[in-house]
């Protein structure tokens, strides 16, 4: 008798197990398929989000690069200020640069990637707030500068924009690199 109890308590046991472990395993797949479909709709983002920065900035050091070659190709010739230069030469702009995407992702689900993607993200991150730190600074001393046309102004004020150049041309880099690097993971696919 008590051996036909311990085979009843542990045929339930085994059953209750089971019925866990195939619950367990019904809830991992589900989470990996949430996962798979999370990863792609925020990859698609950070895409889309490159892709529209990326264009910005190629305007934008269009721009930039006429602007050095005329302060290059000028300087000293005219008696100009900065801000007759700028505003005769067409002009300064800033890229408006979209970073929501990489951010939300890195934060929130870092862990569905692997340490080399995770890694260029965050160096695009750091190109996009390096760049805006060279804007401001070139921005800030042309405003306090804008009435200033001495050689060594322009001097400084083309050294500032060549760093600003520099840090667009960096970005599109960055931008280039990961698109060219990640298309496995932007297409949709496993490694």
């Amino acid at each position: 008798m008590k051996i036909n109890q311990i085979l009843t308590f542990s045929r339930e046991v085994i059953i209750v197990v089971i019925g866990v472990l195939i619950a367990v395993s019904i809830g991992n797949y589900k989470e990996k398929i949430d996962n798979e479909v999370y990863l792609k709709k925020t990859l698609l983002a950070i895409e889309n989000e490159i892709n529209l920065s990326q264009a910005e900035i190629d305007t934008v050091l269009a721009r930039h690069l006429k602007l050095y070659e005329k302060l290059e190709n000028e300087f000293g010739e005219h008696e100009q200020t900065i801000g007759e230069f700028v505003s005769t030469s067409g002009g300064f702009q800033v890229a408006s640069v979209k970073n929501v995407s990489l951010r939300f992702f890195v934060t929130n689900k870092a862990e569905l990637l692997e340490f080399g993607l995770i890694s260029q993200l965050l160096d695009i991150e750091l190109a996009t707030d390096l760049l805006s730190k060279k804007i401001e600074r070139f921005t800030n001393f042309a405003y306090d500068n804008v009435n200033a046309g001495d050689n060594d102004t322009l001097l400084k004020f083309a050294y500032l924009l060549a760093d600003v150049i520099d840090g667009e041309q960096t970005l599109l880099e960055s931008y280039s690199d990961f698109l060219k690097e990640n298309k496995v993971y932007l297409n949709g696919k496993t490694r």
